[in-house]
């Protein structure tokens, strides 16, 4: 956790000026390295320095690095969906489908707690709880169509990586045509097209999946 390694002084190597580097390059952007390469810990920074939430921590933060000497126009203005999909049982289908699918439905119910939206928004989420990943991307989508939206996320092939090692007619299964992985990224393409994902940064170890 960014906020953790600064504010308890352990070593930090600065790498906060590439955010500038990262927006002048493009809005939607992919980073595949190998495993221990630190690339959690740069999901980390990149939220603390865009969540608009975290405003207010700003100086405390990043007033000693690279970014804080020299920040964008956009630091500080997003509301950051954050997702992680390590830690996905590969043994059957249900189980994948279903752990997928609760990673999905606890990064909202946590967006929409963060950023203060109607009760009746998680309500409608939680009414929700048997809908498809792809449904209930949808469904944020609709809520915050009037809000900066950077979409995280960290380990998105891990589960697939596992998978596709045990069974390659499974993984055919999830990310081929009406594949549930499949149709979650088609809704996240829909959202960077429509202008509500305004930025996405997805870590991984392999292009495979891609």
């Amino acid at each position: 956790n960014f906020a953790t390694v600064i504010k308890n002084n352990y070593i930090y190597i600065d790498k906060t000026a590439f955010i500038r580097t990262l927006e002048d390059t493009g809005r939607h952007q992919v980073l595949l390295r190998p495993r221990r390469f630190g690339k959690s810990l740069f999901l980390s920074m990149l939220q603390y320095y865009y969540d608009v939430n975290s405003a207010k921590d700003f100086n405390s933060l990043f007033g000693h690095l690279a970014i804080g000497q020299n920040p964008t126009p956009d630091q500080n203005q997003y509301q950051v969906l954050f997702l992680e999909f390590s830690g996905i049982a590969t043994d059957d289908h249900d189980g994948i489908y279903n752990s997928f699918n609760n990673k999905i439905g606890i990064a909202l119910s946590g967006f929409f707690d963060k950023y203060n939206y109607p009760e009746t928004v998680q309500q409608g989420l939680f009414q929700l709880t048997n809908a498809s990943p792809a449904d209930k991307m949808n469904y944020l989508l609709s809520w915050a169509k009037d809000q900066k939206l950077y979409l995280l996320i960290d380990e998105y092939d891990h589960f697939a990586n596992s998978l596709m090692a045990e069974d390659l007619n499974h993984f055919r299964s999830i990310m081929g045509k009406g594949g549930f992985v499949r149709a979650f990224y088609e809704v996240l393409k829909a959202g960077t097209q429509q202008g509500i994902i305004d930025r996405l940064f997805i870590t991984g170890v392999t292009p495979i999946m891609l």
